[in-house]
């Protein structure tokens, strides 16, 4: 079999792929990666049409034309995983492994070393392949089944260059500008083949994959502090309560003290400031699966899961310190933000979200009561006296120093 319809079948179907990516971009926001496919695909197509002709290229052309524009493309491919990554990558990074070739290839064109250009350009070729195989098994692409099939196909590329290095170095090298003509070309073009089709399909898939995902996320997050919408604290909560485990968690229902006076004196932008700095600093001192959410306004919301009632004090506590020392580009030095808030401990045995809100409540008006800038402790009455003697003794910790109180 000639390779002339291997190569018409990569061409043609890397010309469906580039001007589909192409297509796609100018709907598509953001938009980066399907044009760096587009153009990817697109110098892939004269890569292969030049290495398809190269009876027909005069010599120096013969030797540099292919495997520029092949490099320049699998440049392209690095900067769009890059750029799904949301990491900036500078065209010239793009450029560079052909820049190198050029100078390289020129070199061995001049002292005829021509196997010196073929293991350069197939060592810099598995160099892109495995960088982009890197990037697509960075951890911003981690759960994303689309990510596996594309570190395959660049892995499978990245394998094939190392045994033409091999194939190269065996055969002592090519006797000529140009391809090893050996009969290998046909199962190096059938590869090719195979890892288009898979690289095509599947970063189509990736970059739905990925904006399923980003829709997902969004779908839970409040759009100005990042913190967990109410819809999802709930949805949290419920799933703390049901099925029942046993497992203690802990619930705080906070507010901001006096947060109109902020938007009144400094203007609604410095209180959105606030809120944002506020959260930062929190999520902060956070676990993985602690839950903190925007409630409404200036209202939040925290779920502490496995955690024991000592250190459910203590992180309320830290987090109420968090807030107090925070400064403020927009404010004057001293300017404070407290916050006020009420506290549940135990199972949620036998309670619903709104029983827990109406807990938490009790606690959070206690505090304002109190004088603000405090988070009180709140029990039912159905606590067993045990865990109402321990809420007791915790009232001990309420001093002057405005630490957790404890309220039955």
């Amino acid at each position: 079999m000639t390779p002339l319809p291997l190569f018409s079948a990569n061409m043609l179907i890397l010309s469906v792929f580039a001007i589909s990516f192409l297509a796609i971009s100018f709907s598509a926001r953001p938009n980066r990666h399907w044009r760096s496919w587009a153009a990817a695909n697109a110098l892939s197509v004269g890569a292969l049409a030049s290495f398809a002709s190269l009876s027909a290229l005069p010599p120096i052309a013969t030797y540099m034309l292919p495997n520029i524009l092949l490099l320049a493309g699998f440049g392209f491919h690095l900067h769009a995983a890059r750029s799904l990554k949301q990491v900036s990558t500078p065209y010239g990074v793009v450029i560079a492994p052909a820049g190198v070739y050029i100078v390289v290839a020129a070199l061995a064109y001049v002292f005829e070393v021509y196997a010196l250009a073929y293991v350069a350009s197939n060592l810099l070729f598995a160099a892109l392949c495995i960088s982009i195989a890197a990037t697509y098994g960075s951890a911003a692409f981690r759960g994303l089944v689309s990510s596996l099939a594309l570190i395959i196909a660049f892995g499978l590329l990245a394998l094939e260059a190392g045994l033409r290095i091999l194939h190269g170095v065996l055969a002592e090298g090519p006797f000529g500008p140009g391809m090893i003509d050996d009969g290998t070309v046909n199962i190096h073009l059938m590869i090719s083949l195979i890892f288009i089709a898979i690289s095509g399909a599947f970063s189509m898939a990736i970059s739905f994959e990925q904006l399923a995902r980003n829709n997902h996320e969004d779908a839970r997050r409040d759009p100005l502090t990042g913190t967990f919408n109410r819809r999802e604290f709930l949805r949290r909560l419920e799933g703390q309560l049901q099925p029942a485990t046993g497992a203690h968690f802990g619930l705080i229902q906070f507010d901001l003290d006096h947060f109109k006076q902020v938007n009144d004196r400094f203007g609604h932008v410095a209180g959105d400031e606030a809120l944002v700095k506020v959260c930062q600093a929190i999520r902060h001192h956070l676990r993985r699966s602690d839950c903190f959410a925007r409630l409404g306004g200036e209202e939040f919301g925290l779920l502490l899961p496995n955690v024991g009632q000592e250190d459910a004090v203590v992180i309320a506590e830290r987090i109420r310190r968090l807030v107090e020392n925070q400064s403020y580009e927009f404010a004057p030095d001293g300017f404070q933000i407290t916050i006020s808030g009420g506290m549940y401990h135990g199972t949620g045995e036998s309670l619903t979200p709104t029983d827990l809100f109406k807990i938490v409540d009790t606690g959070l008006y206690t505090s304002k009561n109190a004088g603000r800038n405090r988070i009180t402790m709140a029990a039912q009455e159905t606590e067993t006296p045990k865990f109402s003697e321990e809420l007791a003794q915790l009232d001990g910790l309420s001093q002057p120093e405005n630490e957790l109180q404890s309220a039955v």
